[in-house]
């Protein structure tokens, strides 16, 4: 920790480091004891000419408010973001102890008239542990926003828009109140530079298609940072067709419990698995909601209305079937608890709009569908890869769909984004 509390109950801070020479860090070790702002157990100074100086606890020393050891690199970090935000002019204090919850962020500030508790994340924590945070901060009235380190970010080599990312970094996709796709935050220490990943759309449980910018931290305002968002690039449409080709071809060469289970709810529809339907597997605003593959989540959405076409459906039905699904483990909605109180559901609707506008399904008032029209099953993997194109040309000619094609590239609200610059986010 940079923070300590001297005997007389003052504050010493050592994050300012060009302030503390070695000759004042040697008197400052010499001295007076140094305490734990958290559990007031004593700390020890420690310095050398490859680490900054911190506090730490003495060895064998129990700390109930640490959760995890501070790399050089937390450290480093940690002191880059308060320092940056301090250099704007914003009221911020570095590890502050919040006696009421027991727990102490990186940085405390305040930005306008809301109050952010600024957490640098370099470690893998349990899941418990963030949404225990998450909650702590939000019953104090404070808004947390969460930045992993780089390292954690992992690219495609092959395609530069296309990321891995584990079950623990979508945890910290924020959302802004603007757009209907999130964003995850990144920052270097090595490289004094902010990652910005935004419009995530989902291939598989681990692959994204994104975007990407690498920021100096320099140039970078605080406004700036809440408010930055790009357009899916113009490799897109391509990645995803190639996507789905390759979904087809792999899916059921692994045969995993699930799998099986899955490739058995196809054929007893009458679907060959890598001939899934035409229509399922598209990208949608809110398909991140979901942490299952959008072919398979989309495919279940029409197994039952494939069974009654032409009848009407009653949409809670509809969602019976799927949370049952849930429930057995076949689909896997995604848990993101800072992006507000968006749910599996949205998506769902989303789905089912895109549909109705695509002429396959007529809503009879708010609570009942009708799948009018066939869907497109072909009989071989060369059809298949045919129609998929012939489909995605059809979606790009449908003039109702242009605002659906809008909000998954651009975001929700283009032009309030390119007026204001800026925007607040949902969950924080």
């Amino acid at each position: 920790m940079f923070v300590a509390i001297s005997a007389d109950g003052r504050t010493i801070s050592l994050a300012g480091v060009e302030r503390w020479n070695r000759e004042r860090l040697m008197q400052l070790r010499n001295g007076e004891p140094f305490f734990c702002p958290a559990c007031r157990k004593e700390v020890v100074l420690r310095s050398g000419r490859r680490r900054l100086p911190h506090f730490a606890h003495r060895k064998g020393t129990v700390c109930p408010f640490e959760h995890e050891p501070e790399s050089e690199r937390h450290l480093t970090g940690k002191r880059d973001l308060f320092t940056w935000l301090v250099r704007q002019g914003i009221e911020a204090k570095l590890e502050p102890y919040l006696t009421a919850i027991g727990q102490r962020p990186d940085v405390l500030f305040r930005y306008g008239p809301r109050l952010y508790a600024l957490e640098y994340q370099c470690s893998t924590i349990d899941e418990s542990l963030f949404y225990e945070r998450n909650d702590g901060y939000r019953r104090l009235g404070i808004h947390p926003l969460w930045v992993l380190g780089a390292h954690h970010l992992r690219r495609s080599p092959k395609r530069p828009n296309e990321v891995s990312l584990s079950r623990f970094q979508w945890l910290f996709a924020h959302r802004f109140s603007f757009s209907a796709v999130p964003h995850i935050r990144y920052y270097s220490p090595e490289t004094k530079r902010f990652l910005f990943l935004s419009r995530l759309v989902p291939l598989s449980v681990r692959r994204t298609l994104v975007t990407v910018d690498s920021l100096p931290l320099s140039s970078l305002s605080f406004a700036t940072l809440t408010a930055y968002a790009q357009p899916l690039p113009p490799t897109f449409w391509k990645q995803w067709l190639e996507g789905k080709k390759q979904w087809r071809q792999t899916f059921p060469l692994y045969p995993n419990k699930v799998t099986r289970r899955i490739c058995a709810d196809f054929y007893h529809a009458g679907i060959v698995p890598s001939l899934f339907p035409i229509e399922a597997g598209w990208p949608l605003p809110h398909g991140y909601l979901w942490e299952t593959a959008p072919f398979i989540w989309q495919t279940y959405v029409l197994l039952p209305l494939l069974r009654q076409q032409g009848k009407p459906m009653a949409l809670t039905a509809l969602f019976r079937w799927i949370d049952e699904k849930i429930r057995t483990g076949l689909l896997a909605p995604r848990r993101l608890p800072l992006v507000g109180q968006d749910n599996y559901r949205q998506a769902v609707h989303e789905y089912l709009h895109w549909l109705s506008l695509l002429g396959y399904l007529r809503y009879e008032g708010r609570r009942r569908i009708c799948l009018t029209k066939p869907l497109l099953l072909p009989a071989t993997f060369e059809d298949v890869i045919r129609q998929d194109a012939v489909f995605f040309e059809q979606i790009c000619q449908t003039p109702t769909l242009a605002s659906y094609r809008t909000m998954l590239e651009f975001g929700a609200d283009v032009k309030n984004e390119q007026k204001t610059g800026k925007g607040s986010e949902n969950g924080e």
